[in-house]
């Protein structure tokens, strides 16, 4: 019976997942709920911009029309669906990374990667989950898992 040097990772090819793996998962799994909750949460501004935008005595003083104001408020809505329709997508993306990630998938690990970066300009938050994220990521034996 031989033991593998504490020098050599050890084989994941048997199903064994590396201690920080995650570091990389349950990053991603914030990410998730964090998306979720922006994707709720995203449709009640419409509500909430109509309601400050039918104050009469604000329009009086701008100069524009109550015709401008509700196109105004027309595109603004139809931005919101929009970006709610990205929002779903990159939940999407989110998830399937996730999965991709526990599964070993190299593919995975360069979309959590990329993932993470984009995190990091979301100050604060989502820059410490895109450092821990990037270290796990870029550790030695997550990476020998990831391109088994």
């Amino acid at each position: 019976m031989t033991f593998p040097s504490p020098q050599m990772p050890p084989a994941y090819g048997m199903g064994a997942k590396p201690q920080k793996l995650s570091w990389v998962t349950v990053p991603l799994i914030i990410q998730m709920i964090l998306g979720a909750l922006g994707v709720i949460f995203l449709p009640f501004l419409i509500p909430l911009i109509n309601l400050a935008a039918s104050d009469p005595s604000s329009l009086q003083n701008s100069g524009t029309s109550p015709a401008e104001v509700r196109a105004v408020l027309a595109f603004f809505a139809a931005f919101i669906w929009v970006f709610e329709i990205i929002s779903v997508a990159f939940l999407v993306l989110y998830f399937l990374a996730f999965r991709a990630v526990q599964q070993g998938k190299n593919w995975g690990r360069i979309v959590a990667i990329v993932v993470f970066i984009l995190g990091l300009l979301s100050f604060p938050l989502g820059t410490a989950i895109g450092i821990f994220g990037l270290i796990g990521a870029f550790d030695a034996e997550v990476t020998a898992y990831c391109n088994r």
